[in-house]
């Protein structure tokens, strides 16, 4: 339902103010009848002429109900453009109302695309703006839209918490449109949490609400929603007059977007009866609806869907295909719910069709996310949320009510007393009467003044008791520092002996212990380059003894002699650039950390160039003094090769970036780039990962690697300078 915005025209001639009004009429007559583009274009022909007549006011009011038609229709992008005009006007004209609306619906706008994050900052923005302090149904609204981002993430104990916190403000206001629409987001939960009579109960509480008030939009999900719960139940009779009543109702509207929702309801009605060809025709109406209003959420729950048809109907390309939609709009989404569904169903495709390794390897996603989901501290947590909702409520009611029977006790008896006749007792109970309303208010006022008085003495009591302590505490200060000066010129001359002797001393130990640690790193080195020459240099040229044997056995293949030649040519190139790193390494004349760093620069140039990535650096200036010992230069060199490396070979990115610099006695070294990333959860760490975590952990380090799968990958090292 639409609600016409009120216009204050100040200062219009009267001719424009008259136009406004007469097309603001038109306006709503389209609005009741379902026709909604005429509608927007009546409301379009305000914005004109209120553009035109410089009324901001009016221009903000049509503006505000463009945009709720758009959101109620499922026109998200249009109610994206108005939104933005809204925007500018409310923040000059400094309509907080205004303000409320438009970050409202930037949420709705934000959760739909799957950006979660930004979704739920517009939410708390609208709710910053007083929203929170006026707990009005408003406050309630944005509430439930919190609870559902909560839900859409799988956070089911934070989602019911929202949703019963905006129930309480919809009872509170009186607003039974509210307390339908939360009702059933209350049964989506139990839902999820598979408590599937707990949903239908919440449906039906709904249902009630809704047609006491003749809410046909909301009816039209809550007849879907129950439907499928009855599907659940093997309810069928009951399921397709629910779910019938949704389809005729969401036509009659001529909403898209409900029609859209109807028609998958009975898309899982046919599919349940096996009916799959008709399923899918269902199924398919439904996705053409959602896939032009760019509704990713929906789309990533209907794929599965239409996949499972599909491959009822042995058409295992298109559920292949429509599977794999689903899983990537879902992790696009970080859905773990339909992530978790998404895999479960390809393990089941990929298993009747005895590919066991993708049945595996889906299995154990499936596993992992469900078992992320934590259903049973969860389904606890909602039980405790639904538990304090009713007790509070029901508290209330009972003090409510005793006052108001005592009350309704004594205007009995006082109309008994008048019919008696009896002027003196009617006088006598309308003064109680009126002593008990004015005792319940003086309670309730002495009990706030004792509670703030009890407040008031109970700071009082501890500031004079800290004010105690801190005396007690400066008077033992002071008598220690009495002590502690005697003590201290006691001391000072013997001190200040002993002082210099285990300075003498200690200088000895200093050079001493010095030498054995140049003697340690020396002989430290020598042994890892040791053992890289025997592990790396010497297993390479063993390889390539064997590569070039094999080559030569296979002369009589040109083709096959030429791949191992090859492979030999790059293991001898790879060694070559390996001795190159030893030799440079261990020269005195590169003990400058300017070498190395121009060694770096060049290295990663290369390296990018060969694969097109744009590169930016970020290095030390010439001549900054930063101390690296020798072993540590080479394992930041080492590492800082591996990430380029790895950057270049696996991430896809058209863009990085490297950058060193240093931190008290830290240098950090950080390699980005904007590639495709990956799971860390699910992808196992190579040799690569392990050398330069290990060589972290060497140098008493920290070598972190942070990815997210489309976001890039960013590795980072921190180790001691010195």
């Amino acid at each position: 339902m639409f609600f016409l915005q009120s216009l204050i025209l100040l200062s219009q001639p009267a001719a424009t103010t008259a136009n406004i009004s007469q097309l603001q009429q038109e306006a709503d007559r389209h609005i009741q009848r379902g026709y909604f583009d005429s509608a927007k274009t009546t409301l379009e022909k305000i914005i004109h002429t209120a553009s035109n007549g410089k009324n901001k006011r009016a221009e903000a009011a049509a503006l505000q109900q463009l945009a709720d038609m758009m959101q109620q229709t499922g026109r998200l992008r249009e109610m994206r453009k108005y939104d933005s005009s809204l925007l500018q006007i409310a923040q000059q004209l400094k309509d907080t109302a205004g303000l409320i609306a438009v970050y409202n619906r930037n949420g709705v706008y934000y959760q739909e695309m799957g950006k979660k994050e930004e979704a739920e900052t517009n939410y708390k923005l609208a709710l910053g703006l007083g929203l929170e302090k006026a707990q009005s149904e408003k406050t309630a609204e944005v509430y439930s839209n919190l609870g559902s981002v909560a839900l859409s993430i799988g956070e089911k104990d934070k989602a019911i918490d929202w949703f019963f916190r905006a129930l309480r403000l919809f009872e509170q206001n009186g607003q039974e449109k509210g307390m339908g629409e939360t009702y059933s987001n209350i049964s989506s939960v139990y839902y999820l949490m598979g408590k599937t009579d707990d949903a239908i109960a919440y449906q039906q509480k709904s249902i009630t609400q809704r047609e006491k008030i003749n809410d046909r939009t909301g009816l039209v999900v809550t007849y879907v929603n129950v439907g499928q719960l009855f599907i659940l139940k093997n309810n069928m009779p009951q399921s397709l007059q629910y779910l019938q009543k949704a389809v005729q109702y969401a036509e009659e509207l001529k909403n898209p977007r409900l029609m859209a929702t109807a028609y998958s309801g009975m898309t899982a009605y046919a599919g349940r009866n096996k009916a799959y060809n008709e399923a899918l025709e269902w199924q398919n109406k439904a996705i053409r609806i959602f896939e032009e209003m760019g509704n990713k959420q929906v789309l990533s729950r209907l794929y599965v869907s239409a996949g499972n048809m599909a491959n009822a109907t042995q058409d295992s390309v298109a559920a292949d295909s429509l599977y794999r939609k689903a899983l990537t709009l879902s992790r696009e989404l970080a859905n773990k719910e339909n992530i978790g569904n998404a895999y479960e169903k390809m393990s089941n495709f990929y298993l009747a069709r005895k590919n066991y390794a993708a049945a595996y390897d889906n299995y154990k996603n499936y596993i992992l996310y469900r078992d992320s989901m934590n259903a049973n501290s969860t389904l606890s947590k909602i039980e405790e949320i639904r538990t304090k909702y009713e007790t509070e409520k029901k508290d209330n009611e009972i003090s409510r009510l005793s006052t108001l029977q005592r009350l309704r006790e004594l205007e009995i008896e006082k109309q008994n007393a008048v019919i008696a006749g009896n002027l003196l007792e009617a006088k006598q109970k309308q003064n109680e009467i009126d002593l008990l309303s004015q005792s319940k208010e003086l309670q309730d006022a002495r009990i706030a003044s004792q509670e703030e008085e009890l407040v008031k003495k109970e700071l009082i009591a501890t500031a004079s008791k800290q004010q105690l302590e801190l005396a007690e505490k400066e008077k033992q200060l002071q008598e220690k520092e009495i002590s502690n000066q005697r003590t201290f010129r006691n001391l000072l001359l013997g001190l200040l002996i002993l002082a210099l002797l285990l300075g003498y001393a200690f200088f000895n130990r200093y050079q001493l212990k010095k030498k054995l640690e140049q003697q340690k790193n020396l002989l430290a080195m020598r042994n890892s380059i040791s053992q890289d020459l025997h592990d790396d240099i010497g297993a390479s040229l063993s390889n390539i003894n064997i590569l070039n044997e094999l080559a030569r056995r296979n002369l009589e293949q040109p083709e096959k002699s030429k791949e191992y030649l090859s492979r030999a040519s790059e293991d001898i190139q790879r060694i070559s650039e390996s001795l190159s790193d030893i030799v440079w390494n261990i020269n005195p004349k590169y003990d400058e950390i300017d070498n190395l760093f121009i060694r770096m620069k060049r290295y990663a140039a290369d390296m990018l160039d060969g694969k097109q990535i744009s590169g930016s650096f970020d290095f030390p200036p010439a001549g900054e003094k930063i101390n690296l010992s020798m072993t540590r230069r080479r394992d930041l060199y080492l590492v800082f090769k591996e990430a380029v490396n790895n950057l270049v070979k696996y991430s896809a990115a058209t863009e990085a970036s490297i950058s060193l610099r240093t931190a008290g006695n830290e240098i950090i070294l950080q390699v980005k780039d904007n590639g495709k990333g990956f799971d860390k959860e699910l992808v196992k760490s190579g040799n690569g990962l392990a050398n330069m975590q290990q060589r972290a952990l060497t140098e008493q380090g920290q070598c972190r690697i942070e990815s997210t799968p489309g976001k890039g990958t960013l590795v980072e090292l921190r180790m001691k300078t010195g």
